[in-house]
């Protein structure tokens, strides 16, 4: 059934706008090419909407990486965590996005993780982009000039551990595949797989209306993370503490977080602790907790507290960090992680419970202050 959209004029008339499909997936293809934020990142992440540089349309892909390319994504985006993004484009009415466009994204997805050359894809997206430099700050949401080298580097990092994003775009995504993209998404924990639907309206003037709409987001739960991969709860994360003076004081730090304004991220494995400030869109993390026994993002263990320096930050808000990490220094009881991403000190659970007063307080004011900064 056509559907129908109105828009409204200061006096109250409405002019109604009746869907009409694209004519060719080309015209598509160049609406998403031209405009990426018609792929609606803020659905996707409604926490941190997706952003995106455009690499190329028609981006090859090899068999091997010796020999030339077989086939060809649409397109390749990458969003402002260096997460690759290979979008295929297929109007509704095709059978081919019912039935073989599954199973070539598949392909594409395994064989570009493996053979695709970071410098290659870097050189084409500076040599195609009117003032890379600022294209990539305006990305990055940065005031200062972006850290290229770093950018690039995690990019290279996320296709080697297989963490890309496939996207099936169609002005209408039937049943049949908004099914496959959730089974997908549920079973690939590196690959996030979704569908975007534009639907396109026009009235008795030139001009259009486009309506995108993100399938195969699952609504995250306490126990869902939002693209629908299953996050430890509170509960099952405190359920793996048997000693229970260490399930003790990691409740007490849950509820220092709680009761300082902060955030918790709950993972697959473990949680990151975070706090909100001005001078940065996204949380910031500031410690990470993984259950006794049990490694976690980057081969972290028990509790780790510091920051990642590779983020954007401000002069002031890279000062309070510093403080939060210079107090670990002297510690008899925390050691340096001696990681390549950030300051990091590793605390021990038994350390933990015995230093837990510290730990709270140290914790509590580092969140306060980065909401007050």
């Amino acid at each position: 059934m056509t559907e129908r959209i109105y828009s409204m004029d200061d006096y109250g008339r409405l002019t109604p706008f009746e869907e009409r499909r694209f004519d060719q997936e080309d015209h598509l293809q160049k609406l998403i090419a031209d405009h990426p934020g018609l792929l609606a990142g803020e659905q996707i992440d409604p926490e941190s909407p997706r952003r995106w540089i455009l690499i190329s349309r028609e981006q090859g892909i090899a068999e091997t990486s010796d020999t030339g390319n077989t086939w060809a994504v649409d397109h390749l985006l990458i969003d402002q965590d260096a997460i690759p993004t290979l979008v295929e484009v297929k109007r509704g009415e095709s059978r081919r996005t019912r039935r073989e466009v599954v199973g070539q994204m598949l392909d594409y997805a395994a064989h570009a993780t493996s053979t695709w050359d970071v410098d290659e894809i870097r050189s084409k997206f500076e040599q195609t982009t009117q003032n890379p430099d600022d294209a990539l700050s305006r990305l990055l949401q940065s005031n200062e000039e972006a850290d290229a080298d770093e950018f690039w580097e995690r990019v290279s990092t996320n296709l080697a551990a297989k963490h890309i994003r496939l996207l099936f775009v169609a002005d209408e995504i039937p049943d049949t595949l908004q099914r496959v993209v959730g089974f997908l998404n549920e079973q690939m924990p590196s690959i996030e797989v979704l569908a975007v639907e534009v639907k396109r309206f026009s009235g008795e003037t030139s001009r259009q209306m486009l309506v995108p709409r993100v399938i195969g987001r699952v609504v995250p739960t306490s126990s869902r993370s939002r693209s629908g991969r299953r996050r430890v709860g509170r509960e099952e994360l405190l359920d793996q503490f048997s000693e229970v003076k260490e399930r003790t004081a990691v409740t007490r730090l849950l509820d220092a977080v709680a009761e300082s304004g902060g955030t918790i991220r709950w993972g697959r494995v473990g949680i990151s602790l975070r706090g909100r400030s001005s001078h940065h869109n996204r949380p910031i993390a500031v410690a990470w907790l993984f259950p006794p026994g049990r490694s976690g993002w980057r081969g972290l263990r028990d509790l780790t507290l510091g920051y990642e320096t590779r983020e954007q930050h401000s002069q002031e808000l890279k000062a309070l960090l510093d403080r939060w990490c210079d107090q670990f220094d002297s510690d008899g009881f925390s050691e340096n992680a001696g990681v390549d991403w950030g300051r990091a000190y590793n605390v021990t659970y038994s350390d933990v419970t015995a230093n837990i007063d510290l730990l709270c307080d140290r914790l509590a004011k580092v969140l306060t202050d980065l909401k007050a900064l």
